[in-house]
Parts: C-alpha cells; structure tokens; sequence
C-alpha cells in the first residue's frame, strides 16, 4: 500500500467514512458523497462529489456557490451542474490537518444541503432512490441500479459501435492538418506581438490531434504518431513563415521570394543563429508539452472507456473493456 492510500484509508476512518484506494466514498448528514483528488499532483486537494437536487426545484444561484465558498473557510469552491455539485476542498498537506478539514467541509456541505431543502438523488434519473457511488469512465457519480443497468446497456453498444468503425486515415490525416492550421495561426499571430507562447504549441498539439480524431473517426496508436510527425513539421513551417512575413515586412520582398530564402538568410548570417534556434527550440518544447498530456488524456480515456465499477462493493457484472 502506497503512502498516500494508507493516509487516504486513515483520513476515511477518522471522519467516519470508508476507502477505496485513493476513493473516500460513505454517507454525511444523509448524502452520500464522493471524495477525489481530481489532480494526482495534488493528493489531498480533494472534490467532493454529491448528487442532489432540491424540492422546491429552486436551484442554486452563482452568487449562492461563491457565498458558501466564502463562508467555509476549508472550502475553495463549490459548483452545480444539474443535481451534481462539486466541491473542492483547500490542498492541506498535513494528514492531521486534512482530516480536521475534510470533516469541517463535509459537514458545512451536509448542513448548507439540508438548509435549502435538497434530498439526495440518483446523478442520472434524478429519482430521491437508493444510491451507490460507482467510478464510470474517468468519473464518480452516484447513482441507481436501474441506471447502472441502462448505462452498462448503452456503453455496450457504444463500445461495440466504435470497434466496429474503421479508421480513415485520409480524412484523419485531413483533419491532423486542417488542425495544425490553426497551430501555425497561433504562432504567428504571438510572435507577431513580440513573444514566443506556450498557448501556442499546446493549440498545435491539441488541434492536430483532435483534428485526427474527428475526420479519421477514432484515434489508434498509427493516428497517434502521424499526428505527431504532423505537428513536428507544422510547428517547422509555422516558424518558417513568421520569419518569412518578417523579411517582407523589412525587405519589402514577396511572400513566396522571402519564404524560400530563409535558410540563405540563415546560413549567410542575416538571420542571427542563435535567436533562429532559440525561438525553433521553445515552439518544439512548448509543442511537446501541449501534445504530452493530450496523448496521455486521450489513451486514459480509451482505456476507461468502459469502465464503471462499483466503488467500495463487489459487482460481478462490472465491466472494464
């Protein structure tokens, strides 16, 4: 057992609720809640997640949230998307410190819930019925069985949908440049202003692959690495023209004369070298950077694709494909 799930397992005791992992999931005031690191950088910044809605049918206003937020001094956030709230919990390192702050939060949560006339509730059928806390996907939601049953129905055939579905590679690879496109824009319209942005490369990086995905149909591992040599020479060619609008801009040269000079203008010197490479250097760093964890978010989310298992409970129909 790893150091942080040991502390998750004596956090969940000390508050009176249960572990699973690096879950804590059980009941408070009546509500069945869900607590997470949504970030595992961050292992005890935690989002409590709870499934309610209220029987007056008055929801929550904006300036309600920010007052409870504001109010519990343990509470960073608290937001509402139909009958699922979140609430994000100060980061506090401190294991002892954690437990006094989780417990505060939870029953701040609880007691605010009860106040405003909510009852717990199924995240999907929105029915006031028993209720078990289940990671579906990358998620944690609470919910029925009858609609866990429906769910499992529904990603079935989802699943079988998307196995079935052949990749264009022409129209991903379409879409992969369609989409570095928007890259190139990226870096030329910053360096324009003068500066060299980490947007930049992670719009390259985000849009070349998402590019792919949407023309080619689905993302593969063949997708994943065009997509790669897609936004290398993109980000290359994004560079090349902004030196190129440079020379039209201080040599009053054509676009087309200016674009094919530029490694004459380097390899004579024109170009300063070192200011040539620095601003190639950072565009690939900072490409790298966006396309790392988008290839990681999007390989997470095909691994879990299928995912919902019960959290805390044994379910021999759960599936994981």
């Amino acid at each position: 057992m790893s150091k942080v799930t040991d502390n998750y397992a004596q956090l969940a005791v000390a508050i009176g609720l249960h572990a699973d992992g690096t879950v804590i999931y059980g009941e408070r005031g009546g509500y069945p809640m869900i607590a997470v690191a949504a970030d595992s950088r961050y292992p005890y910044m935690l989002t409590v997640h709870v499934s309610a809605k209220p029987t007056t049918g008055i929801y929550f206003s904006k300036d309600d949230l920010k007052q409870f937020a504001k109010d519990n001094k343990p509470v960073m956030s608290l937001t509402q998307q139909g009958n699922s709230l979140a609430m994000v919990v100060k980061n506090t390192p401190k294991l002892e410190n954690l437990k006094e702050v989780l417990n505060e939060a939870l029953n701040a949560l609880a007691g605010y819930l009860a106040s405003k006339s909510y009852e717990a509730c199924c995240q999907f059928c929105s029915q006031p019925t028993a209720t078990q806390a289940y990671e579906i996907g990358t998620g944690y939601m609470q919910i029925c069985p009858e609609c866990v049953a429906r769910l499992r129905q529904d990603v079935t055939l989802s699943l079988q949908q998307k196995a079935e579905k052949k990749e264009n590679l022409i129209g991903g690879i379409v879409g992969a440049l369609l989409g570095s496109v928007l890259g190139i824009l990226c870096i030329i319209i910053f360096s324009q202003m003068g500066f060299i942005a980490a947007i930049s490369g992670f719009v390259m990086a985000v849009c070349t692959l998402k590019g792919y995905e949407l023309l080619g149909g689905k993302m593969t591992k063949k997708g994943m690495v065009i997509s790669i040599i897609i936004m290398l020479l993109m980000t290359y060619m994004g560079d090349r023209i902004d030196w190129a609008i440079m020379i039209v801009r201080e040599w009053e040269l054509d676009f087309a004369t200016s674009f094919a000079i530029v490694p004459d203008l380097l390899a004579e010197g024109y170009i300063e070298g070192s200011n040539y490479w620095y601003n190639l250097i950072m565009l690939y760093a900072f490409t790298i950077l966006g396309a790392v964890p988008t290839i990681k978010s999007t390989m997470v989310e095909q691994k879990s694709a299928g995912n919902i298992r019960p959290i805390g409970g044994v379910d021999n129909n759960s599936m994981n494909m």
